[in-house]
Protein backbone atom coordinates (compact mmCIF):
# COMPACT_ATOMS: atom_id res chain seq x y z
CA UNK A 1 0.00 0.00 0.00
CA UNK A 2 1.82 3.11 -1.23
CA UNK A 3 1.30 5.83 1.37
CA UNK A 4 2.42 9.37 2.10
CA UNK A 5 3.67 10.82 5.35
CA UNK A 6 2.47 14.40 5.76
CA UNK A 7 5.98 15.09 7.10
CA UNK A 8 7.10 14.99 3.47
CA UNK A 9 5.15 18.16 2.68
CA UNK A 10 5.00 20.02 6.00
CA UNK A 11 7.28 22.84 4.80
CA UNK A 12 4.61 23.91 2.31
CA UNK A 13 1.31 22.28 3.29
CA UNK A 14 -0.68 21.71 6.46
CA UNK A 15 -1.79 18.17 7.20
CA UNK A 16 -5.21 18.52 5.51
CA UNK A 17 -3.60 19.96 2.36
CA UNK A 18 -1.09 17.10 2.37
CA UNK A 19 -3.90 14.56 2.66
CA UNK A 20 -5.69 16.19 -0.27
CA UNK A 21 -2.43 16.00 -2.25
CA UNK A 22 -2.26 12.28 -1.45
CA UNK A 23 -5.82 11.83 -2.69
CA UNK A 24 -5.18 13.82 -5.87
CA UNK A 25 -2.13 11.72 -6.76
CA UNK A 26 -3.54 8.29 -6.02
CA UNK A 27 -1.93 7.33 -2.71
CA UNK A 28 -3.66 4.53 -0.83
CA UNK A 29 -2.75 5.66 2.67
CA UNK A 30 -1.62 8.65 4.70
CA UNK A 31 0.57 8.77 7.79
CA UNK A 32 -0.21 11.98 9.66
CA UNK A 33 2.85 13.50 11.29
CA UNK A 34 1.94 14.79 14.73
CA UNK A 35 3.61 18.12 15.47
CA UNK A 36 3.18 21.38 17.38
CA UNK A 37 2.14 23.29 14.24
CA UNK A 38 -1.15 21.73 13.17
CA UNK A 39 -1.75 18.19 14.44
CA UNK A 40 -1.49 17.06 18.05
CA UNK A 41 -3.84 15.91 20.82
CA UNK A 42 -5.82 18.87 22.09
CA UNK A 43 -5.47 20.74 18.80
CA UNK A 44 -7.84 18.60 16.73
CA UNK A 45 -11.50 19.34 17.34
CA UNK A 46 -14.55 17.20 16.65
CA UNK A 47 -15.20 18.90 13.30
CA UNK A 48 -11.70 18.11 12.04
CA UNK A 49 -12.01 14.51 13.17
CA UNK A 50 -15.23 14.20 11.17
CA UNK A 51 -13.56 15.80 8.15
CA UNK A 52 -10.63 13.38 8.36
CA UNK A 53 -12.86 10.33 8.66
CA UNK A 54 -14.98 11.50 5.73
CA UNK A 55 -11.93 12.13 3.51
CA UNK A 56 -10.52 8.70 4.31
CA UNK A 57 -13.82 6.89 3.82
CA UNK A 58 -14.69 8.59 0.51
CA UNK A 59 -11.23 7.97 -0.93
CA UNK A 60 -10.54 4.53 0.58
CA UNK A 61 -7.50 5.83 2.46
CA UNK A 62 -5.83 3.96 5.29
CA UNK A 63 -4.60 6.25 8.07
CA UNK A 64 -1.75 6.12 10.59
CA UNK A 65 -0.33 8.70 13.00
CA UNK A 66 3.31 9.39 13.85
CA UNK A 67 3.66 10.37 17.51
CA UNK A 68 5.10 13.82 18.15
CA UNK A 69 8.88 13.77 17.84
CA UNK A 70 9.93 15.99 20.74
CA UNK A 71 8.35 13.77 23.39
CA UNK A 72 10.70 11.48 25.32
CA UNK A 73 9.27 8.17 26.48
CA UNK A 74 12.48 7.38 28.39
CA UNK A 75 12.87 10.67 30.24
CA UNK A 76 14.40 10.30 33.72
CA UNK A 77 12.59 13.47 34.73
CA UNK A 78 9.36 11.90 35.98
CA UNK A 79 7.27 14.99 35.31
CA UNK A 80 8.44 15.20 31.70
CA UNK A 81 7.98 11.45 31.34
CA UNK A 82 4.41 11.59 32.61
CA UNK A 83 3.54 14.29 30.07
CA UNK A 84 5.07 12.30 27.21
CA UNK A 85 3.10 9.23 28.29
CA UNK A 86 -0.11 11.25 28.54
CA UNK A 87 0.40 12.68 25.05
CA UNK A 88 0.98 9.21 23.65
CA UNK A 89 -2.21 7.88 25.23
CA UNK A 90 -4.13 10.78 23.72
CA UNK A 91 -2.47 10.23 20.33
CA UNK A 92 -3.54 6.59 20.35
CA UNK A 93 -7.11 7.64 21.11
CA UNK A 94 -6.97 10.29 18.39
CA UNK A 95 -5.75 7.69 15.90
CA UNK A 96 -8.69 5.49 16.91
CA UNK A 97 -11.14 8.36 16.56
CA UNK A 98 -10.07 9.19 12.99
CA UNK A 99 -10.21 5.51 12.02
CA UNK A 100 -6.44 4.98 11.92
CA UNK A 101 -4.72 1.69 12.62
CA UNK A 102 -1.08 2.39 13.58
CA UNK A 103 0.72 4.90 15.82
CA UNK A 104 4.45 5.15 15.13
CA UNK A 105 6.75 5.97 18.05
CA UNK A 106 10.49 6.50 18.52
CA UNK A 107 12.46 4.81 21.29
CA UNK A 108 13.30 7.28 24.04
CA UNK A 109 16.49 9.26 24.45
CA UNK A 110 18.91 9.18 27.38
CA UNK A 111 18.96 12.84 28.38
CA UNK A 112 22.57 14.14 28.66
CA UNK A 113 23.60 15.29 32.12
CA UNK A 114 26.36 17.83 32.61
CA UNK A 115 27.39 20.61 35.01
CA UNK A 116 30.34 21.91 33.03
CA UNK A 117 31.76 20.73 29.73
CA UNK A 118 35.18 20.25 31.27
CA UNK A 119 33.70 18.29 34.20
CA UNK A 120 31.04 16.00 32.78
CA UNK A 121 29.01 14.02 35.29
CA UNK A 122 29.78 10.85 33.39
CA UNK A 123 33.22 10.69 34.99
CA UNK A 124 31.55 9.84 38.31
CA UNK A 125 30.36 6.23 38.80
CA UNK A 126 26.82 7.17 39.80
CA UNK A 127 26.30 9.13 36.60
CA UNK A 128 27.98 6.96 33.97
CA UNK A 129 26.07 6.68 30.72
CA UNK A 130 25.63 2.98 31.40
CA UNK A 131 23.84 3.66 34.69
CA UNK A 132 21.76 6.52 33.33
CA UNK A 133 20.79 4.46 30.28
CA UNK A 134 19.71 1.60 32.52
CA UNK A 135 17.34 3.95 34.34
CA UNK A 136 16.08 5.46 31.08
CA UNK A 137 15.35 2.00 29.69
CA UNK A 138 13.23 1.18 32.73
CA UNK A 139 11.23 4.34 32.08
CA UNK A 140 10.87 3.48 28.40
CA UNK A 141 9.54 0.01 29.13
CA UNK A 142 7.09 1.58 31.57
CA UNK A 143 5.94 3.81 28.71
CA UNK A 144 5.55 0.84 26.38
CA UNK A 145 3.44 -1.13 28.84
CA UNK A 146 1.29 1.94 29.53
CA UNK A 147 0.73 2.73 25.86
CA UNK A 148 0.13 -0.88 24.87
CA UNK A 149 -2.69 -1.24 27.38
CA UNK A 150 -4.43 1.77 25.80
CA UNK A 151 -3.74 0.57 22.25
CA UNK A 152 -5.25 -2.85 22.95
CA UNK A 153 -8.58 -1.33 23.99
CA UNK A 154 -8.47 1.17 21.10
CA UNK A 155 -7.87 -1.41 18.33
CA UNK A 156 -4.68 0.43 17.40
CA UNK A 157 -1.18 -1.03 16.92
CA UNK A 158 1.96 0.76 18.09
CA UNK A 159 4.83 0.59 15.61
CA UNK A 160 8.14 0.98 17.45
CA UNK A 161 10.63 2.49 15.01
CA UNK A 162 14.30 1.56 14.66
CA UNK A 163 16.20 4.64 15.83
CA UNK A 164 19.64 3.52 16.98
CA UNK A 165 21.50 5.91 14.67
CA UNK A 166 20.40 8.78 16.93
CA UNK A 167 22.85 9.73 19.67
CA UNK A 168 21.90 8.57 23.18
CA UNK A 169 18.91 6.53 22.00
CA UNK A 170 17.97 3.77 24.47
CA UNK A 171 18.02 1.42 21.49
CA UNK A 172 21.51 0.61 20.24
CA UNK A 173 20.87 -2.50 18.11
CA UNK A 174 18.07 -4.25 16.23
CA UNK A 175 17.89 -7.12 18.68
CA UNK A 176 16.65 -4.81 21.42
CA UNK A 177 13.52 -3.90 19.47
CA UNK A 178 12.80 -7.59 18.99
CA UNK A 179 13.44 -8.27 22.68
CA UNK A 180 11.10 -5.49 23.87
CA UNK A 181 8.27 -6.45 21.53
CA UNK A 182 8.56 -10.11 22.49
CA UNK A 183 8.78 -9.31 26.21
CA UNK A 184 5.61 -7.23 26.22
CA UNK A 185 3.97 -9.86 24.02
CA UNK A 186 0.94 -7.83 22.95
CA UNK A 187 -0.83 -7.82 19.57
CA UNK A 188 -0.82 -4.02 19.96
CA UNK A 189 3.00 -3.68 19.88
CA UNK A 190 4.91 -4.25 16.64
CA UNK A 191 7.83 -2.64 14.76
CA UNK A 192 8.00 0.18 12.24
CA UNK A 193 10.91 -0.45 9.89
CA UNK A 194 12.51 2.76 8.66
CA UNK A 195 14.52 1.74 5.59
CA UNK A 196 16.66 4.89 5.63
CA UNK A 197 17.52 4.49 9.31
CA UNK A 198 18.39 0.84 8.75
CA UNK A 199 20.87 1.88 6.05
CA UNK A 200 22.76 3.74 8.80
CA UNK A 201 22.45 1.03 11.42
CA UNK A 202 22.93 -2.71 10.90
CA UNK A 203 21.80 -2.87 7.28
CA UNK A 204 18.36 -3.03 5.64
CA UNK A 205 18.29 -6.74 4.80
CA UNK A 206 19.45 -7.66 8.31
CA UNK A 207 16.63 -5.58 9.80
CA UNK A 208 14.05 -7.27 7.59
CA UNK A 209 15.36 -10.70 8.57
CA UNK A 210 15.45 -9.98 12.32
CA UNK A 211 12.16 -8.09 12.59
CA UNK A 212 10.25 -10.54 10.40
CA UNK A 213 6.51 -10.73 11.03
CA UNK A 214 6.79 -8.08 13.77
CA UNK A 215 6.91 -5.37 11.09
CA UNK A 216 3.58 -3.54 10.89
CA UNK A 217 4.58 -0.34 9.08
CA UNK A 218 7.44 0.80 6.81
CA UNK A 219 9.06 4.20 6.24
CA UNK A 220 10.72 4.66 2.86
CA UNK A 221 13.51 7.19 2.29
CA UNK A 222 17.07 7.10 1.00
CA UNK A 223 20.48 8.37 2.14
CA UNK A 224 24.20 8.12 1.53
CA UNK A 225 24.88 5.68 4.36
CA UNK A 226 26.39 8.46 6.46
CA UNK A 227 23.47 10.53 7.75
CA UNK A 228 19.67 10.47 7.81
CA UNK A 229 18.82 12.63 4.82
CA UNK A 230 15.27 11.39 4.20
CA UNK A 231 16.05 11.73 0.50
CA UNK A 232 13.97 10.66 -2.48
CA UNK A 233 14.08 7.00 -3.39
CA UNK A 234 16.98 6.08 -5.65
CA UNK A 235 19.11 9.06 -4.61
CA UNK A 236 21.34 7.21 -2.13
CA UNK A 237 23.09 3.91 -1.45
CA UNK A 238 20.14 1.64 -0.56
CA UNK A 239 19.90 -1.45 -2.76
CA UNK A 240 16.19 -1.23 -3.56
CA UNK A 241 16.30 -4.13 -6.00
CA UNK A 242 17.47 -6.44 -3.22
CA UNK A 243 14.47 -5.65 -1.02
CA UNK A 244 11.86 -5.28 -3.79
CA UNK A 245 10.37 -8.79 -3.28
CA UNK A 246 9.87 -8.05 0.42
CA UNK A 247 8.25 -4.67 -0.28
CA UNK A 248 6.02 -6.16 -2.97
CA UNK A 249 4.57 -8.72 -0.56
CA UNK A 250 4.34 -6.52 2.53
CA UNK A 251 0.77 -6.21 3.77
CA UNK A 252 0.77 -2.73 5.27
CA UNK A 253 1.70 0.88 4.60
CA UNK A 254 4.78 1.71 2.56
CA UNK A 255 5.00 5.30 3.75
CA UNK A 256 7.13 7.83 1.88
CA UNK A 257 8.77 9.87 4.64
CA UNK A 258 10.93 12.37 2.79
CA UNK A 259 12.21 15.89 3.25
CA UNK A 260 12.66 18.03 0.16
CA UNK A 261 13.45 21.68 0.71
CA UNK A 262 13.10 23.23 -2.74
CA UNK A 263 10.30 21.23 -4.33
CA UNK A 264 8.93 18.65 -1.87
CA UNK A 265 5.96 17.76 -4.10
CA UNK A 266 8.30 16.75 -6.90
CA UNK A 267 10.46 14.69 -4.49
CA UNK A 268 7.34 12.83 -3.39
CA UNK A 269 6.06 12.14 -6.90
CA UNK A 270 9.44 11.03 -8.21
CA UNK A 271 9.70 8.62 -5.27
CA UNK A 272 6.17 7.33 -5.86
CA UNK A 273 6.99 6.65 -9.53
CA UNK A 274 10.23 4.93 -8.50
CA UNK A 275 8.39 2.73 -6.01
CA UNK A 276 5.61 1.85 -8.46
CA UNK A 277 8.18 0.72 -11.03
CA UNK A 278 10.00 -1.30 -8.38
CA UNK A 279 6.87 -3.04 -7.14
CA UNK A 280 5.51 -3.68 -10.64
CA UNK A 281 8.73 -5.35 -11.74
CA UNK A 282 9.15 -7.21 -8.42
CA UNK A 283 12.90 -7.16 -9.08
CA UNK A 284 12.67 -10.02 -11.57
CA UNK A 285 15.06 -9.77 -14.51
CA UNK A 286 15.46 -6.03 -13.92
CA UNK A 287 18.51 -3.83 -14.16
CA UNK A 288 19.30 -1.27 -11.46
CA UNK A 289 19.50 1.57 -13.99
CA UNK A 290 15.77 1.22 -14.63
CA UNK A 291 15.15 2.67 -11.19
CA UNK A 292 16.96 5.99 -11.38
CA UNK A 293 15.17 9.30 -10.81
CA UNK A 294 12.25 9.80 -13.16
CA UNK A 295 11.37 12.86 -15.20
CA UNK A 296 8.17 13.14 -13.27
CA UNK A 297 7.05 16.67 -12.57
CA UNK A 298 4.17 18.02 -10.52
CA UNK A 299 1.40 19.25 -12.78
Amino acid sequence: MISLSTYSLFLKKNYLEAIQFAIDYGFQGVEIWSNVFDFAPGMIKAGEIATLKNMARKNHLSLAVHFIGDANLADINKGHLAESQRQLRETIRLCRDIGGGVVIIHPGIVAPLSIQKRNPLTQYPKFTLENIKREALLRFKESLYDATSVAETSNVVIGLENFSHVKNCVQSKYEELVEWVDEINSPALKITLDIGHANLEGGVEKAIELFGSRIVHIHLNDNDGQSSLHGKLGSGTIDWLAIAPFLATFDGMLSLELIGFDNPEDEVLRSKAFLEDLLNQKAVDCQAEQYGPKDFEVS
